[in-house]
């Protein structure tokens, strides 16, 4: 279960009563957390620990991202081993990466240790490594210990290029003995797979990427390559994609605002405010939010009225075809704002608000009976306090990520990258359902 999308404690145990619902008895579920994020890992990993403390069928943790110094790991390993926690993986992305995780081996030789190896070739993050040399370098010492299971991934298309990471004849072309793996990783596979959530347009953009040889890989990280990009992702790494419409934007944005500093950056976006726009609005799944309702495009929040933001926002994060929201904490936030208009035009004391379940199914109508009764918010210009008020509701700790770009400045960057891969599987909330908007993980050898 990937744990990055996965904000506070609440939305963790969520996920985890509903894969638990629909698993069989005896199987069990572990959690990839980012060791990077310390903000994630700081509550994902103790309550990761408490889950299966209380009966969960929690069998193990993966820890990606970033390895654990040796004593740390040491520690980790203790309160998994006292929580019931079976075993614990690794996701090193170089030589000295997968040495480290030897040497945490060596040091907790009773307890398992899954070591999963994927190189550069490997869908979505990845290390800028060789697939084979590394793990040529270092087999005889992962072999020496006993409790490390050895995983490895990437470039694994169908059951010819797999079977001999199984069997070890994988090494025979580098002259050597066979080298056995312990157990395969897929990814890119299975994201065209008939049972995977993904949506069928974004399957069909994967089946029609080319891909590359082994080897040739490296090409992705200047030009878009067998129909794979390299860009780099929230957290700074590389990370490959399919070369959408929305993916070469956000390539073009790391090569010329990005990278800048952030005086040279914030210049930059001055400079280039209409281009960002428009491009944001023609070709990313994160559209620049202002939009007035007669369709035009202003540059500030602030050239909106305070119904304009309410009917924005609930065009964003309400699948109207649908009638769903795209997560109740996002409704809140539309109800959030409307309890902030009535406090700036209500006469009296008494809200029509409630406890937001007016907005679940019909939000336009509730709007629509809403700002009828404070017409005058329906004319007003947002003030400059209820401009920051509005951004900081789209900053709100423990709130799934809005789905939109509200304000070029010095956090744009944040802004564009963050909570950005699960469009590819809910295609229904982006703008025209377009494919071409959305970032799709995929490797570039495998597809």
């Amino acid at each position: 279960m990937a744990g990055g999308g996965h904000y506070n404690p609440t939305m963790l145990r969520e996920k985890v009563d509903f894969i638990k619902s629909r698993i069989d008895p005896g199987q069990g579920i572990i959690l990839n957390s980012l060791y990077i994020n310390q903000r994630q890992w700081t509550f994902q990993y103790p309550l990761w620990c408490q889950l299966r403390k209380e009966g969960l069928p929690i069998e193990g943790l993966t820890i990606a991202a970033g390895i654990p110094s040796l004593d740390v790991a040491k520690e980790i390993i203790l309160n998994l081993t006292d929580a019931g926690i079976k075993y614990v993986s690794f996701k090193p992305g170089s030589i000295e990466g997968i040495r480290q995780v030897v040497t945490i081996a060596q040091a907790n030789p009773h307890f398992p240790i899954l070591l999963q190896w994927t190189g550069g070739r490997a869908g979505g993050h990845h290390s800028y490594e060789d697939f084979h040399a590394p793990l040529i370098a270092t087999y005889a010492s992962i072999r020496q210990c006993s409790n490390i299971v050895l995983l490895v991934g990437s470039g694994f298309g169908s059951a010819i290029e797999t079977f001999p990471y199984l069997t070890g004849e994988w090494a025979a072309q580098y002259g050597l003995a066979s080298m056995p793996t312990d157990g395969l990783l897929f990814g890119s596979r299975l994201m065209v797979a008939k049972e995977c959530k993904t949506s069928p347009a974004a399957k069909q953009a994967i089946v029609d990427a080319p891909g590359v040889e082994d080897k040739m890989w490296e090409g992705t990280y200047s030009k878009p390559t067998g129909g794979i990009l390299t860009v780099k992702s929230e957290l700074g790494e590389p990370i490959h994609k399919i070369a959408t419409r929305g993916v070469k934007l956000w390539r073009e944005l790391d090569d010329k605002c990005f990278s800048l500093n952030k005086e040279k950056r914030l210049a930059w976006l001055q400079e280039n405010t209409q281009y960002v726009i428009d491009r944001l609005n023609a070709d990313f799944q994160k559209p620049w939010f202002p939009k007035k309702k007669d369709g035009a495009v202003p540059l500030s929040v602030g050239d909106l009225t305070y119904e304009e933001v309410a009917l924005r926002m609930t065009e964003l994060m309400f699948v109207k075809h649908q009638k769903r929201w795209i997560h109740k904490s996002q409704r809140d936030l539309v109800g959030l704002f409307l309890t902030r208009v009535e406090e700036r035009f209500a006469s009296n004391q008494t809200s029509i608000i409630g406890d937001y379940s007016y907005l679940q199914s019909e939000p336009f109508e509730f709007l629509s009976s809403f700002f009828a009764t404070y017409d005058m918010s329906s004319e007003q210009l947002l003030s400059s306090e209820d401009v920051e008020f509005f951004y900081s509701l789209c900053q709100k700790p423990g709130t799934k990520p809005v789905p939109l770009v509200p304000v070029l400045n010095s956090d744009f960057e944040v802004w564009f990258k963050k909570d950005s891969l699960w469009q590819s599987k809910d295609l229904d909330v982006v703008v025209d359902q377009d494919v071409g908007r959305v970032c799709i993980l995929q490797g570039p050898v495998a597809v």
